[in-house]
């Protein structure tokens, strides 16, 4: 018998608001356990597609294009049996390479070794225009329509084919209609249209350091897709006449700014989420609000969150989002744990993406600055990922920091894209134990808000308070 899933949702919130404050934040855990794997009759429910960059740059060093080769016939031994799926060679123009005909191939020992053999055969040459490699993709995915559509994409250059907005345009197109993991190998491309796409089409985008290392990372991308038998979880957000929604992001495993995906009527907002496995994601809710409509010393509804599967199956308790209004600095001032820490995260990503930029234009004392600043916060969050990325960068000694010399633009790519890499802690949601403090509020030299005496951080922006000492 197979399993049936199991979705938990959760809410962290300090419902308490001063009069002057302007926003609720909260933040939303979801678990899914138990997803299992798919029937081996019936229709088959997932596709996978190989986006191989074939531009004539992957020729130098030869090891790139080998490197590409090698990890596609690891990934198409990695997919399960029954699944679609087929290897696109990506330049100015997308080509279906395998199979031969515009339907997808169903995943067995025949045609993964007919694949290995086409894949064996990719050679490069011509440009690089991205946005006919996902038109592609999609126009793939419509003609077989399964339900769990996943692209795996690569590339070593820079999106020069393409004319001006027609990776945005393509982007828009290919929302929501598959999910896109996408890869940089080499030293000349650029990780901000990786982060473009990685962003919409809810994947994760990263730079490979060795090409080596290519085929491992392929096939754990392919395996996590495989693991992915839910097709899709939505988040529904209702708000009152006193609330609305300001943004709500992705925040776990990377961040992801999702308010656009968002899909309102009226009142009632639905946010689709993709496929899932066995995993746990995190979102940041924040509402506008209107404290003024609020009455003082009760709990006040802003709004409610439930989950949902496929077209209105609703798989979770309808969880609300509440506001209690008092003037006690001691309570208001103090951040939700969990919302300091995705608040932390955010300014950690903006300190390494502001040290890249100011490396790029070599100012060097100003990267150090930001870096350092990174490196202080990523200690903070116990974000070993980012500090072990920051170590290919600099040398940090007596709190001085340095940057090494003979950095590759390959280990800069890799930190702007770690940056949206965030950190979990495993523990369960519980409410933050407040501590009174003795001594005067403490004012935020950035936006005002006055804090408890203790307070490390800012409430209201997240900016850290300076050490006393």
């Amino acid at each position: 018998m197979p399993e049936t899933p199991s979705f938990t949702l959760q809410l962290s919130q300090n419902k308490y608001l001063a009069p002057s404050d302007e926003r609720m934040d909260a933040v939303l855990t979801v678990r899914v356990g138990d997803a299992g794997a798919t029937a081996a009759d019936g229709p088959p429910q997932a596709a996978e597609l190989l986006l191989v960059d074939c531009s004539s740059s992957m020729d130098w060093p030869p090891t790139k294009i080998e490197a590409a080769r090698h990890a596609c016939r690891v990934a198409v031994d990695s997919l399960r049996d029954g699944v679609l799926f087929g290897v696109v060679e990506c330049t100015a123009h997308a080509e279906l390479v395998y199979p031969a005909t515009p339907e997808l191939a169903v995943a067995g020992p025949r045609t993964r070794q007919e694949a290995k053999t086409a894949v064996s055969g990719l050679i490069a040459g011509g440009g690089t225009a991205m946005s006919r490699w996902l038109d592609l993709a999609r126009e793939l995915f419509e003609r077989t329509n399964p339900a769990i559509r996943h692209a795996v994409l690569l590339t070593d250059g820079k999106n020069e084919s393409d004319r001006m907005g027609a990776l945005d345009a393509a982007l828009d197109r290919c929302r929501g209609e598959f999910a896109c993991d996408a890869r940089g190998i080499g030293d000349d491309w650029e990780p901000r249209d990786l982060q473009r796409i990685a962003s919409v089409l809810r994947g994760s985008a990263d730079a490979v350091l060795e090409d080596a290392e290519l085929a491992g990372d392929f096939r754990r991308l392919v395996e996590q897709a495989m693991g992915r038998t839910v097709p899709d979880l939505r988040l529904r957000l209702t708000t009152l006449p006193y609330s609305r929604l300001r943004f709500v992001k992705q925040v776990f495993p990377t961040e992801v700014d999702l308010t656009a995906q968002c899909r309102s009527a009226g009142r009632v907002l639905e946010l689709p989420t993709g496929a899932w496995g066995d995993e746990q994601r995190e979102y940041h809710l924040c509402l506008d609000v209107e404290a003024a409509e609020l009455t003082r010393h009760e709990d006040r509804l802003l709004g409610t969150v439930t989950l949902l599967e496929g077209a209105e199956t609703v798989v979770s308790d309808q969880l609300p989002v509440v506001a209690y209004l008092t003037d006690d600095l001691a309570l208001s001032s103090v951040p939700d744990e969990n919302v300091a820490r995705i608040t932390g995260q955010a300014e950690l990503g903006r300190a390494v993406r502001a040290g890249w930029d100011a490396f790029e234009r070599e100012d060097r004392a100003e990267a150090a600055r930001e870096w350092g600043t990174a490196y202080r916060l990523a200690t903070d969050l116990g974000n070993a990922e980012i500090l072990k990325r920051l170590g290919r960068l600099i040398d940090v000694r007596d709190g001085a920091v340095a940057i090494k010399e003979g950095v590759r633009p390959r280990d800069g790519f890799s930190l702007v894209l770690g940056s949206t890499i965030s950190t979990y802690t495993a523990e369960p949601v519980t409410p933050v134990a407040r501590s009174e403090g003795g001594g005067a509020p403490r004012e935020c030299v950035h936006c005002g808000h006055k804090a408890r005496p203790a307070a490390k951080r800012c409430g209201r922006c997240g900016e850290p308070f300076e050490d006393p000492s």
